[in-house]
């Protein structure tokens, strides 16, 4: 309607006489005179029963009371249309969704739902199911039964000993007066029963007690000779870490500049050659030899995504007097080349990980731990990780936390 207004607006307008344009604005005019003549017009009221006459200026303001006028019914749900003087009698007294309220729990609910309420209402009075004559509330029909209807049946006190009569509550005192001989016979023979298993039991603890005394003479004997390895032991890796302390203090880096990154990369994707090795370098003067190895395109399980890397322990000339195994942290850091180096403009992806305890041996050159998904391909080439077809790996080796 607003657009359609508009643009009735900017469409010429011309006077149907002359023929000669106007203007909007300062020619046209409503025409107050004839709105007048049309709203004195005679109208009748267009509700069934009504009689009223009046004119049309007068419709709105009759509508709004007219006695006669259909109207929804105003409680929640009801789909009744009414004339409005029968409206609150419908409303009170006829709806079916009305709301009323429960004479026992006082919730509100409408009419034409109140009964299936009232059904299973937990305030609701009935009487005992087993026609005590109790009269209690719905809720409390479990309870009453279980433990104070005078007429459920219940099992004897003595049932634990093997009586298996079942009585109602209220003779429960007369069966124990009438039965007293059979609950003592039951009560003794329950008491020698568990005398015989208690000694049987007694028997069996002292046998484990003899037993376990036997096993703590020996165990004694092998705690002191334990002893005495452990002491010989301990003498023995003393040595050994003094000689090495400096190694396990001190933390080593080593910076590995790539070249031709892109190359390495292609080569790797087309599995020409999927993983390159750094120079050999040493944690220290008299340290252990590593070297690093890259699968640009990833391991077996992670190919085509990451970037994995891989710490190599190698056979080094110091190896007889380092300890074993080679248990430290490894923080391997791809640096972000970024010009300013302060943070957040820097931002390396750095990972660790602990090295489980890897030992060389005769027969084995070297062994490898790393990181499978050290960085995605993605992100490899986001910021300045590449510059010049150059990457720089750092590795920091120091002892685990």
């Amino acid at each position: 309607m607003f657009v359609h207004s508009q643009e009735s607006q900017q469409q010429e307008c011309s006077c149907p006489v002359e023929r000669e344009e106007l203007d909007r604005q300062m020619d046209i005019f409503p025409d107050k005179a004839t709105e007048r003549k049309i709203l004195s017009f005679k109208i009748k009221c267009s509700s069934d029963g009504c009689d009223w006459t009046g004119e049309l200026r007068e419709k709105e303001d009759h509508l709004a009371s007219c006695s006669f006028k259909l109207v929804s019914c105003t409680n929640e749900i009801c789909q009744v249309t009414i004339q409005r003087k029968e409206l609150e009698e419908h409303a009170t007294n006829s709806c079916q969704w009305r709301i009323v309220v429960c004479d026992h729990c006082n919730e509100s609910h409408p009419k034409c739902l109140i009964q299936d309420h009232v059904e299973r209402c937990e305030k609701k009075p009935v009487e005992c199911p087993n026609s005590c004559g109790e009269i209690i509330v719905q809720a409390e029909i479990a309870s009453h039964t279980n433990d104070h209807c005078p007429l459920s049946v219940v099992y004897c006190p003595y049932a634990q000993m093997g009586c298996n009569a079942k009585i109602q509550r209220k003779e429960v005192e007369t069966h124990l007066q009438s039965t007293m001989q059979l609950h003592l016979d039951l009560a003794c023979t329950t008491f020698k029963e568990t005398t015989g298993k208690l000694e049987e039991k007694m028997n069996s603890l002292q046998l484990k007690q003899e037993e376990l005394d036997k096993e703590r003479i020996t165990l004694r004997e092998q705690v002191k000779e334990l002893t005495a390895k452990n002491v010989a032991l301990g003498a023995k890796m003393a040595a050994q870490e003094k000689e090495v302390s400096v190694l396990r203090s001190e933390s080593s880096k080593f910076v590995w500049r790539i070249n031709g990154f892109s190359e390495i990369l292609q080569r790797a994707i087309s599995g020409t050659e999927r993983e390159i090795y750094s120079e050999p370098f040493f944690t220290g003067k008299m340290g252990y030899k590593l070297s690093v190895c890259i699968q640009p395109n990833g391991n077996q399980s992670h190919k085509y995504k990451y970037l994995s890397v891989n710490l190599r322990l190698m056979k080094g000339t110091y190896d007889n007097i380092l300890a074993w195994p080679f248990h430290y942290k490894v923080t391997f850091t791809l640096i972000d080349q970024q010009d300013d180096v302060s943070w957040p403009w820097r931002e390396n992806v750095t990972q660790s990980l602990i090295s489980r305890g890897s030992k060389l041996t005769s027969d084995v050159s070297c062994s490898m731990e790393g990181i499978a998904r050290f960085v995605s391909h993605k992100v490899l080439k986001t910021r300045r990780y590449i510059v010049n077809d150059t990457v720089f790996l750092q590795v920091e080796i120091g002892p685990p936390t």
